[in-house]
């Protein structure tokens, strides 16, 4: 950027513009001013968090669920695999224990895999270390989950009810 380009927003390059603008960096040298980069880590959005929120609400919500931009899912606010975890037992109403062992032929573990990956930001293998399988068991869990609940209204219903639990931070 050119000095002029700079000094324009102060009112030019002139005596006053110059004053003006020195007097804008030493009031910004020592005031504690939020970082914008800070604001905005794990969003990828740098702005105010009003701007953040606005964005993801606006754009965000609706993108994540076209499988054809996975790469948003890196923007979207990550849900703690914990809280899926509670939210995914307490609405299908299993105990965790009984989700997470090895073997348990629920829908809820598909579920719980499907969530992990797309709101936890977990990948396979991180899932299956979780839930004591391999990565290829969770793929194979969550397309099983996908071809249930396409077929079943009432999933439907809770799958929606449980991304706005989650949603709601």
């Amino acid at each position: 950027m050119r000095v002029e380009e700079v000094l324009g927003y102060s009112g030019g390059d002139t005596v006053r513009g110059r004053r003006r603008y020195e007097e804008f960096v030493e009031a910004g040298v020592g005031a504690e001013i939020e970082d914008p980069l800070g604001v905005g880590r794990g969003y990828g959005i740098v702005g105010t968090r009003e701007f953040i929120e606005k964005i993801r609400e606006r754009y965000l919500s609706a993108a994540m669920q076209r499988r054809e931009l996975p790469a948003l899912r890196r923007i979207v606010r990550r849900v703690e695999p914990e809280r899926i975890i509670r939210v995914v037992c307490k609405e299908l109403g299993v105990r965790r224990e009984e989700v997470m062992r090895k073997g348990y032929g629920g829908v809820a573990r598909g579920l719980l895999m499907e969530f992990l990956y797309r709101y936890g930001g977990m990948n396979q293998r991180e899932i299956g270390e979780l839930m004591g399988v391999d990565y290829s068991a969770v793929s194979v869990g969550r397309k099983r989950f996908e071809a249930v609940r396409v077929k079943d209204r009432r999933l439907l219903q809770d799958v929606e009810q449980m991304k706005k639990l989650l949603s709601q931070g």
